[in-house]
């Protein structure tokens, strides 16, 4: 006969602890527990309440517990009688800890039997996902658990660090380009890079470069596409791989050529060696792109990942706003650069700008294009700019020029740094190649020195 696990809680410690809140309401703020880890939904309902009124800066009494609920909800939770039971029950609050930390104690544990529930239901092995119970279960393991800094151990890793030779070149994930690897030496881990740009910029080409630059060099190139199917970014690669004009991958069985038919097979066998990893869902949130990241670090253990996001507003948040786009902004460019920090990788994030640098004289963007700017300004790692100065001005000296204007880098300088944009093929290169492609022509045998 199968054996029913017991039922872990303990209402003494939830009751004592919530009175100790009404009588030191300052205890909440030391405290890592949630309304979650409460068993009874009566006492959950109220460190609810406790945290919304926190968070209003109200106090924590039981007229400000009747103003934010309402007096049907709290008759629901047992009414003021409840309320003042809690209270009456605390004689100090000296030991609220302790009660905090059973009430943790007891969540784990029925966490864990819900969890293992499979086992127990006798679900067939082959249905079970081992891996991910075993970080659901390290998950719970550590939440609650207060961080320790050990300043001793970190001192120690650092003693003989001038002594340790570093590897020659970059030190972070290469740009493919020397006067952007010379300003930023690479895309460096734990950054979050924003790239703004009006539309007809070569966003996407730009990131899409990025990807092939870096994921020839070893890297494996990450990319969350919310608005092109994976299809559509795959066949500007092999263009932009090839040297074949984006145009005929409209119809190549009609407009190919044989020397075009050949560097599409060339163009396949480096995107193979490039290997990006393309998620195209629409409406992604950042932790939805966080489980994909988790899972290509397990698929290509020991490399490292650029990731790349196609682009900044149109990825969901987590949670709902209202309407308020300042929120919805802040919540993303967080979660943004919680995401590199925490996979140590390069996340880079393409921004669409404001409509305002249409209405200026100097269509050259500047920070305050971002929408809902402040936030971004202040998660962000590198901030850059594309523009091309002949899409505005038709007799412009700068053809097939591309600037990233790098506004902010946190731990670098900042500049402008010029690029050779060849828009038909998607591809973008080092300047200093444009006379080399004026003078041999493109792969097409075509003149690149204007469009």
């Amino acid at each position: 006969m199968q054996q029913t696990l017991e039922t872990k809680y303990s209402i003494e410690a939830e009751c004592t602890l919530l009175g100790s809140i009404f009588l030191e309401p300052a205890i909440l703020q030391e405290i890592s527990l949630k309304p979650e880890h409460f068993y009874d939904p009566r006492n959950s309902q109220i460190f609810k309440w406790m945290l919304q009124l926190i968070e209003k800066k109200k106090p924590i009494d039981f007229v400000a517990m009747v103003e934010i609920a309402g007096n049907e909800k709290i008759e629901n939770v047992g009414g003021v009688t409840y309320l003042m039971k809690l209270t009456n029950a605390v004689p100090s609050t000296a030991n609220y800890e302790y009660y905090a930390d059973v009430i943790m104690k007891m969540w784990k544990q029925r966490a864990i039997q819900n969890i293992l529930k499979s086992f127990e239901e006798g679900m067939p092995s082959d249905e079970i996902d081992i891996q991910g119970i075993i970080q659901q279960l390290n998950r719970i393991d550590v939440t609650g658990t207060r961080e320790r800094f050990d300043l001793t151990s970190r001192l120690a890793n650092l003693y003989e660090l001038p002594d340790i030779p570093v590897p020659v070149g970059l030190s972070g994930i290469p740009t493919g380009y020397k006067d952007l690897d010379d300003m930023t030496d690479g895309w460096q881990d734990e950054d979050s890079i924003i790239i703004g740009a009006r539309p007809s910029m070569g966003k996407t080409a730009f990131l899409l470069n990025l990807a092939a630059n870096a994921g020839l060099k070893g890297a494996i190139p990450v990319i969350f596409s919310l608005e092109m199917s994976a299809d559509s970014l795959i066949k500007r690669m092999l263009s932009m791989l090839g040297g074949i004009d984006g145009n005929k991958m409209k119809n190549p069985y009609h407009y190919f050529n044989d020397d075009d038919r050949t560097r599409w097979v060339q163009a396949i066998g480096l995107l193979s060696k490039v290997n990006p990893q393309i998620f195209d869902k629409p409406g992604q949130t950042v932790n939805e792109m966080r489980a994909q990241v988790r899972q290509v670090k397990k698929d290509f253990p020991g490399r490292k990942l650029l990731i790349l996001i196609d682009y900044l507003t149109l990825i969901r948040p987590q949670h709902d706003h209202s309407g308020n786009a300042h929120l919805q902004v802040s919540e993303i460019s967080a979660a943004l650069k919680a995401m590199a920090k925490e996979f140590k990788n390069p996340v880079i994030t393409l921004a669409q700008l404001s409509r305002g640098v249409e209405s200026r004289a100097n269509k050259r963007p500047m920070m305050s294009d971002l929408r809902e700017s402040g936030s971004i300004e202040q998660d962000a790692d590198i901030i850059a700019f594309l523009y091309r100065d002949e899409y505005y001005n038709k007799d412009s000296d700068k053809k097939n020029i591309l600037e990233i204007d790098i506004a902010k880098q946190r731990n670098g300088p900042t500049g402008v740094v010029e690029l050779l944009y060849l828009k038909e093929q998607n591809k973008i290169l080092d300047l200093s190649r444009k006379n080399v492609m004026n003078v041999k022509g493109d792969r097409n045998g075509n003149s690149t020195s204007s469009s």
